[in-house]
């Protein structure tokens, strides 16, 4: 996901590279992200090193992991918070932002989220949700939000970021963008 976040990234904005985060309770930024570094950065802050059943064949902790307490890895996740903190350092005036947002399931069942990305529906930027296309319960819950509250033009979810390995990834990336390009050719208030 990382890898192709930062090749999508960069036919978007070159040289800019793109701004990760990792959220669970709170939401925290991550050190940049840049086409030439993707390998090390993935290896330091997209992988968690499987536990080893002897601890001299355990593997050097990465920063993710050395990190874990401070980023709250394995508290429960409160997308609702990654979504405000995230708007909140977004530019008011600037280049519209896409912003990847992987989801899982339950992650779904918090109220405050559809609060949330209502406050950001001003915002300038496409909260483009991506996930496991046998999320049913969250593309429901999408569908739910644009019905009741069809001025939030601004989420998207797409189903086919994880296709199978061999897909070229240009489909993956016209599925991905084909709302953020409608979003954007829409008038702004």
């Amino acid at each position: 996901m990382a890898r192709r976040a930062v090749i999508l990234g960069e036919f978007l904005a070159p040289g800019a590279g793109v701004e990760p985060w990792i959220y669970t309770a709170r939401a925290h930024r991550l050190p940049q992200l840049q086409p030439a570094d993707a390998a090390e950065w993935i290896e330091d802050w997209a992988v968690v090193p499987p536990p080893s059943l002897l601890t001299r064949d355990a593997p050097p902790n990465n920063r993710l992991l050395e990190s874990a307490d401070r980023y709250g890895l394995f508290d429960s996740a409160d997308a609702a918070e990654a979504i405000r903190t995230i708007t909140a350092g977004l530019p008011e005036d600037g280049v519209p932002t896409l912003v990847l947002f992987h989801v899982w399931a339950p992650m779904f069942d918090d109220p405050g989220l559809a609060d949330q990305l209502e406050a950001a529906s001003g915002a300038n930027a496409f909260w483009q949700f991506l996930g496991d296309p046998d999320l049913s319960h969250v593309v429901w819950h999408l569908d739910e939000l644009r019905a009741e509250a069809p001025h939030i033009t601004n989420v998207g979810f797409y189903r086919g970021w994880n296709l199978p390995q061999g897909t070229p990834e240009y489909l993956l990336f016209r599925g991905a963008l084909k709302r953020f390009a409608r979003w954007l050719r829409q008038p702004k208030n």
